[in-house]
């Protein structure tokens, strides 16, 4: 069985594309807790006796958190089912499933790739140091401006706290660290706090057909940016594993995105927060179901949102239904399609307070954006109709209805630029039809705008919002060919002649 090791993992780097808006936050303040002498979550052997209910309706081997849950599974037939008994199961290795594996955490059962760190000695200059330990991933990733250290894929931790890597002394400050020497050095005292560096690149990878994954936490991998923990995918080559099931499951910690899909993937009653770049990324899947999930606060490792980063990101993708999902406080865009997506389905999610555009449909094709709640998304950045609650950018193709809009940075958006030609024709605004949605706008507008000098986009391209109902959007709140119009203006350009205002 190939397995995929730390120091000689190659990982094929994805297509991306760069979104003309501005970066992310600086660099945060991280506020750690009080010193704690909680020790991690027991490893004491359970007796399946012991967890009544939990394993009577389920055939399957039980995994003590002192076994050796790698070798196992690469031990086992395919089909096997594996019971994780509760307690913090660390993997120095990714587990590889054979086809149809299911794996069911029982109660609190964690998966994690880090290491416990003691032994750290106070400097001369008043930090603290960790001599015997080199950085073993890649960089790879662009960072905020002002900021390099994004793109390295191992984290430290402080009692469950993601600190902010840096790659110079004189950046080192409360809750950062860097590498040094053979060694490292972090700014705050370790003493009597849990201190773990993620090592380990995936929690559960490969093409393997049909895996199922339940009721886990997976916590603190050094992913990648652009793959996931549970990564659906051998990386590099593209081979999917089609048909996996992820329900329930948690995912927090991982340096990149917490789940990265194959083809038929569904993700369903997932919390997937605090990753270091995503919470989830799909890259080419077909029939991908997202479903029921919370996405939020991802993107806490300082990667540029432009280049890649927020609450979920599907590129070329075929037949994506995204439903019923809550997405916020992402630094980046809530739900975001990029790059040849067909035939999407937005519908149902709630996503608010999003740093970027709430849903975001960028150089793809046909999609449904249809009865999702979307708030305060995209607030100070509302230049140019980026800050849109739902924007659609160089797509064609597009229903937009049902939805409620409610105070981002700007409302509904389309936006033309000379994106080039995909897989499926050009890149443009074409055939967008938004209607019967309620947008409320205190600020920004909703409309079109391009910097192409085309003017088919509003005279050619059928692209019209009709029966729409604003809400306490006085003022020129419209933008259409180059002008910024009152709900007057807008109406004598024919758009929403059937609308209203309120």
């Amino acid at each position: 069985m190939t397995r995929w090791r730390l120091a000689a993992i190659v990982i094929a780097v994805g297509v991306v594309s760069a979104a003309c808006s501005p970066g992310g936050p600086s660099q945060p303040t991280i506020t750690l807790p009080p010193p704690t002498s909680t020790p991690p979550l027991g490893t004491a052997p359970t007796d399946p006796e012991d967890l009544p209910g939990l394993v009577d309706d389920i055939d399957g081997v039980v995994v003590q958190p002192t076994d050796d849950l790698v070798a196992m599974v690469d031990a086992a037939e395919p089909g096997t089912t594996f019971l994780l008994a509760p307690g913090k199961h660390r993997i120095s290795d990714p587990i590889v499933p054979k086809a149809q594996m299911t794996f069911v955490g029982l109660g609190e059962a964690h998966v994690d790739g880090s290491q416990p760190l003691e032994g750290f000695r106070r400097t001369d200059d008043g930090f603290w140091r960790l001599d015997g330990l080199e950085p073993g991933g890649v960089n790879h990733g662009d960072c905020i401006d002002g900021y390099d250290g994004c793109g390295f894929p191992e984290d430290l931790f402080v009692d469950d706290i993601m600190l902010w890597q840096v790659t110079s002394v004189e950046d080192l400050a409360r809750g950062r660290w860097m590498w040094d020497d053979g060694g490292l050095v972090m700014f705050d005292d370790p003493t009597s706090r849990r201190v773990e560096l993620s090592r380990t690149p995936f929690a559960f990878v490969g093409d393997a057909p049909e895996v199922t994954i339940r009721d886990l936490v997976v916590e603190k991998f050094a992913t990648m940016a652009q793959n996931g923990a549970i990564q659906a995918q051998i990386p590099g080559d593209g081979a999917y594993g089609p048909g996996w099931v992820i329900d329930g499951v948690e995912v927090t910690g991982s340096h990149g995105a917490g789940i990265r899909t194959g083809d038929g993937t569904i993700v369903r009653n997932s919390y997937l927060h605090r990753n270091g770049q995503l919470g989830i990324t799909v890259s080419g899947g077909t029939d991908v179901v997202i479903e029921d999930n919370e996405i939020a606060f991802n993107n806490i490792a300082g990667f540029d949102w432009g280049w890649e980063g927020g609450g979920a990101k599907f590129t070329q993708t075929l037949g994506l239904v995204v439903r019923g999902n809550w997405s916020h406080d992402n630094d980046g865009p809530g739900l975001w399609t990029d790059i040849d997506a067909r035939d999407t389905l937005y519908e149902g999610n709630l996503v608010e307070r999003n740093s970027a555009p709430g849903i975001f449909h960028e150089i793809s094709y046909a999609a449904i954006i249809r009865d999702n709640t979307v708030i305060g998304n995209g607030v100070g950045k509302d230049e140019w109709l980026w800050g849109a609650g739902i924007l659609v950018a160089a797509s064609s193709d597009v229903e937009v209805y049902g939805n409620v809009v409610t105070d981002n940075g700007d409302g509904i958006a389309g936006i033309q630029q000379a994106r080039g030609e995909g897989s499926f024709g050009p890149y443009e605004i074409r055939n967008l039809w938004v209607h019967d949605n309620a947008v409320t706008m205190t600020r920004g507008q909703t409309g079109i705008v391009e910097d192409t000098g085309d003017q088919r986009v509003f005279t050619e391209w059928n692209n019209r919002f009709d029966r729409n109902t604003y809400v306490d959007s006085r003022g020129r709140r419209f933008a259409w060919k180059g002008r910024s119009l009152d709900f007057g203006g807008w109406q004598a350009e024919g758009m929403d002649v059937e609308g209203g205002m309120e």
